[in-house]
């Protein structure tokens, strides 16, 4: 459900940095409201449920295109209110191996367990880390037929995306007791 609202919203025009002290509004019914482009990355928010969740994303830059129908090549940091992130990498094709997709950011390698259309990181937090400090991150996944597929993500601006998403997706301050 989660990849299907992303990939939704990857359909959208550019849309502009808001500035600092503006951040959009958690869209109703679940439409996605644009909070702003931070170079390679994009940040929104929508309602799910009743419950805010904010993302970013960035596409591959120049993804292989040996796959015949591959779609867009995505990778994502989805957070709920009061949950956790959820680090996600979209190749564009269903996942078949049994083998964990694996990320190099720097020198660090991020294991990403396979769910039929993407992948999931099994330490979201070490790759928050490893994204804040680098310049880019290779994907390698095995694609059909066994292909070692590899795609390149550009990581400049994850740092300001992360920091509007969290501000986007703050938790409501609780209530005074009387």
């Amino acid at each position: 459900m989660r990849l299907l609202i992303l990939l939704a919203g990857l359909a959208w025009p550019a849309f502009g940095q808001p500035a600092r002290s503006q951040v959009a509004p958690h869209a109703a019914h679940g439409r996605p409201v644009p909070i702003g482009d931070f170079a390679d990355w994009h940040a929104a928010s929508h309602k799910e449920g009743g419950v805010a969740v904010c993302y970013i994303f960035t596409r591959a830059e120049a993804p292989v295109a040996r796959v015949p129908g591959r779609g867009d090549v995505v990778l994502s940091v989805t957070r709920r209110d009061g949950q956790r992130d959820s680090v996600a990498l979209s190749p564009g094709f269903v996942l078949t191996g049994h083998e964990d997709a694996v990320l190099q950011a720097g020198g660090t390698k991020l294991l990403f367990y396979i769910a039929g259309r993407s992948a999931f990181s099994r330490d979201s937090a070490a790759a928050v880390a490893a994204f804040g400090h680098e310049v880019s991150v290779a994907a390698h996944v095995h694609g059909p037929k066994g292909a070692d597929i590899a795609d390149r993500f550009g990581l400049k601006g994850f740092s300001a995306a992360y920091a509007a998403m969290l501000k986007a997706c703050a938790p409501a301050p609780k209530p005074a007791s009387p």
